[in-house]
């Protein structure tokens, strides 16, 4: 136990130093700056600057230096004669009314590469979609063709979208799983350091650090001394190791942890606006006596948590399409989106598998105080906004 106590205690002190660093000389630095904070990040906007990268005719200026990296990484056949006769196509459209993210073709489609992008490990494949994809790619190939299924490492390509084929298909490399982590971010500092272009290399670098902060956690941005310090002996890194192996059941601890403080809150709550509120556990929602048509809930989506107001069964019976709450949203003041369960939702932590604010705010009790300020804001809204709630 000692062993870890000192472990925690040096990785503490070196994680305030660097912090402490960046804030002293955070002019020069701007760590935290990065331009894709600007965009509206989803998988058509993420397969854009792939695209974009890969076709030796865009305007980055530096030919066809990406697509062979591209194709020297990865392992990858794609001959072409010039690479002014390369083309590169974003949302290809398929017979069955489908789109294939990226397609790359050579002068005369003798080798043709799709490549099907998902940035998130929980979006769900469309049945038998990878399969139609590979019967798409053969038509229009002359010779050689090959589908490129990038994911986040944790998502599993099924037979559902690829058929009962898949393993074979994989065994021959007309399917090939390639991932983020292992994959594509190597790929861009490879591209960062054969690009002469100062303007383009700071996107890609950008581009590089949202990836890793994605689906490698902020800490492996810049991990400076942590590393250095893990690496210096082997307990360190059993040590290391050991406690990462611990990290999905602190999560779940953490969840449930967060459930009971909500059980807490609806019984504060109820005494407290003498009203009957009541929090269900499965679906993280409170259930409010004087709200008729919507529930107020939390739930582990897009990668970290959301949190706002859904339909009740009877209401989404009724109004199946989206409703917007305009008022309310005005009230609150906060930019809500809407979807057809969500008359008003929020992501207010991202990426909680690799970042601890979440799992701090739980433990600090910040998370349950965030809860109970959103609620009395919604109740305290005028009368003409609750009766439609």
């Amino acid at each position: 136990m000692n062993d870890y106590i000192s472990f925690f205690r040096e990785i503490q002190a070196r994680s305030k130093f660097e912090i402490e660093y960046e804030k002293r000389h955070s002019k020069k630095l701007a760590t935290q700056f990065n331009a894709m904070k600007f965009l509206h990040w989803n998988e058509n906007k993420v397969s854009e600057i792939l695209a974009f990268f890969l076709d030796p005719n865009e305007d980055h200026g530096q030919g066809d230096i990406y697509l062979k990296l591209f194709k020297e990484e990865l392992g990858l056949h794609f001959p072409y004669d010039h690479p002014t006769k390369v083309q590169v196509i974003l949302e290809d459209p398929t017979f069955e009314n489908r789109r294939v993210d990226i397609v790359l073709k050579n002068q005369d489609q003798s080798s043709i590469l799709g490549i099907e992008n998902k940035i998130y490990p929980w979006t769900r494949d469309q049945e038998n979609q990878v399969q139609d994809y590979l019967k798409y790619l053969q038509y229009i190939s002359t010779r050689h063709y090959q589908l490129l299924y990038l994911a986040p490492k944790s998502k599993e390509l099924t037979e559902y979208s690829a058929g009962k084929e898949v393993e074979t298909l994989i065994k021959t490399r007309l399917l090939r799983l390639i991932n983020y982590e292992d994959d594509i971010i190597p790929l861009l500092k490879e591209f960062i350091k054969n690009t002469e272009n100062e303007r383009v290399r700071c996107f890609l670098m950008d581009f590089e650090s949202q990836l890793i902060e994605n689906y490698m956690g902020k800490e492996n941005l810049d991990p400076g001394s942590l590393n250095h310090f893990i690496t210096e002996t082997e307990d360190n890194i059993e040590t290391a190791f050991q406690i990462s192996n611990t990290l999905h059941s602190i999560k779940q601890d953490m969840k449930d942890l967060a459930d009971q403080q909500m059980l807490q809150l609806a019984d504060e709550l109820s005494e407290e606006l003498n009203m009957n509120v009541i929090y269900d556990e499965q679906y993280h929602q409170f259930g409010i006596s004087v709200l008729k048509n919507v529930y107020i809930r939390f739930n582990y989506e897009e990668g970290g948590v959301i949190y706002g107001l859904v339909k009740t069964p009877a209401f989404m019976d009724r109004y199946r399409e989206k409703v917007y709450f305009d008022d309310l949203r005005n009230h609150l003041g906060i930019k809500f989106r809407t979807s057809h369960l969500w008359p008003l939702y929020f992501l207010q932590y991202g990426n909680i598998d690799h970042n601890a604010e979440f799992w701090v705010d739980i433990k600090n009790g910040n998370f349950k105080l965030f809860m109970r300020t959103f609620i009395m804001k919604v109740l305290e809204a005028p009368e003409d906004i609750i009766k439609d709630l």
